[in-house]
């Protein structure tokens, strides 16, 4: 998000004060904020003057405060209320749309000819792992700093065309031993979370180049692992995309086919991992995106054409 306080400013009326409680958009959603600044600059040309807004988003860091336009700014009611959670199921819809026909695209072509036999003639899906998926969403649910921090992940890379620094200097290897040795010192159960991490390493290491990088992102993919041909995703990339794999577990974990006790205790820890992540967001999520280098938008153009 914008930090730096804009440049040029003049006298203008605003639709909202300082300390105001109201909703803005941030990406697709809207989410409940305060006014802590209002300004208004000149746009090249001598252009109308823009209204802009500090915005401080209720329960989460002071690194997400933005200044944003007046367009994405709504007053505390009843109807942006209501317009917020419509906005929440719609963008819901969608990431479930988009992660079912991931899913069904890798059922399909791993499945044996008569089972894509069946698919093609539109065979019921399998009402109890529908069932157990959504019990892991719920389990798994994301706080929303975390959500927020998806939505910026998605806006700097689809939008504005960034990247996430490669490799990391705070790795999901990193990551994973540090949440080890933090529960080594408080419980006996060392060696349970010990399994539960080298498991989500697997997961991370073979989902990482099917479902949880964007288009733009694979050919740094390919770059990185080009220049460390001897390490594993997990010691290249860091919480931004484990977030991302949290998003996709419930689909993944549907398949392991666990005992519903073995499952209670994985997601349990599972749970406790994203806690630790979001306690200590500051050491392991990247400060900031880099911009590529000119090769590597040219590759993207043509991508696109």
């Amino acid at each position: 998000p914008l930090k730096a306080r804009p440049d040029t400013m003049a006298s203008a009326s605003f639709a909202f004060k300082e300390e105001q409680a109201v909703y803005a958009y941030h990406g697709p959603l809207l989410y409940k904020a305060t006014i802590k600044e209002c300004v208004s600059r000149t746009a090249p040309g001598g252009s109308p003057l823009v209204k802009l807004y500090l915005v401080s988003y209720d329960g989460v860091n002071q690194h997400w405060d933005e200044w944003v336009p007046e367009s994405r700014v709504l007053a505390d009611t009843k109807e942006a209320e209501k317009l917020q959670k419509e906005r929440i199921k719609e963008f819901n819809r969608a990431v479930k749309k988009r992660a079912r026909a991931a899913t069904e695209q890798q059922a399909s072509s791993s499945a044996p000819p008569h089972k894509k036999r069946m698919a093609e003639k539109g065979a019921p899906s399998d009402k109890n792992d529908e069932m157990l998926i959504n019990e892991i969403k719920e389990t798994l649910r994301l706080p929303q700093a975390m959500k927020l921090r998806l939505i910026d992940d998605w806006e700097r890379i689809s939008r504005e065309r960034k990247l996430v620094p490669l490799p990391r200097d705070q790795t999901i290897a990193t990551l994973l031993d540090d949440f080890v040795a933090t529960k080594a010192k408080r419980t006996s159960h060392e060696r349970l979370y010990t399994e539960v991490c080298d498991g989500m390493r697997s997961f991370f290491n073979q989902a990482l180049p099917q479902v949880l990088l964007y288009k733009y992102e694979r050919k740094q993919m390919r770059d990185v692992r080009d220049e460390h041909k001897e390490k594993t995703y997990v010691e290249l990339y860091g919480a931004e995309h484990m977030l991302r794999l949290f998003v996709k577990l419930p689909e993944l974990l549907v398949h392991c086919k666990l005992q519903r006790e073995h499952m209670s205790v994985l997601l349990s820890k599972l749970t406790e991992l994203l806690k630790f992540m979001q306690a200590h967001k500051s050491k392991y999520f990247a400060n900031a995106f880099e911009s590529p280098s000119e090769e590597y938008l040219q590759w993207w153009s043509q991508e696109e054409a």
